[in-house]
């Protein structure tokens, strides 16, 4: 009798592994909304939380260069048309980043969270109140 109920269900030795995209939902929000204010919001909040995601394993990334993708993102956060108060919150999401506290990062993607609600759906607040809690000071303790 073949074996090729062994071999089918093994992968070759030179495949990728399956990439994880943690905000789909916040992507495909993006991508639904009408162009203006709902899709840069939510194109501005999944900037932001792949800035927030940089902080945890495995990307944890050097301080340096921390601070140079919160600088660019705060460039490139100014070149768009979002609510003053959305704007505020993500500027101090970017600054909360480059200081490496990702106790300060998480109590900013809440705030964040909070003006940005009614621009995004329910699965994408879900998505970024995920990152948060594992950006919270209880998670962080738990890891280490």
């Amino acid at each position: 009798m073949p074996r090729f109920e062994i071999v089918i269900g093994l992968q070759p030795r030179f495949a990728l592994a399956t990439p994880h995209f943690r905000f789909r939902a916040l992507a495909a929000c993006a991508g639904r909304a009408s162009l203006g204010g709902d899709r840069e919001v939510a194109m501005a909040c999944l900037v932001a939380g792949r800035l927030g995601t940089a902080m945890l394993a495995p990307y944890t990334i050097t301080p340096s260069d921390s601070k140079a993708r919160s600088v660019a993102a705060k460039q490139w956060l100014a070149s768009l048309s979002v609510p003053a108060t959305v704007r505020a919150a993500l500027v101090v999401v970017a600054d909360a980043v480059a200081t490496g506290s990702r106790t300060a990062a998480a109590a900013a993607l809440t705030v964040l969270l909070t003006v940005a609600t009614h621009n995004i759906d329910e699965a994408s607040a879900t998505e970024l109140r995920a990152l948060i809690a594992d950006l919270s000071p209880a998670k962080e303790a738990s890891d280490t």
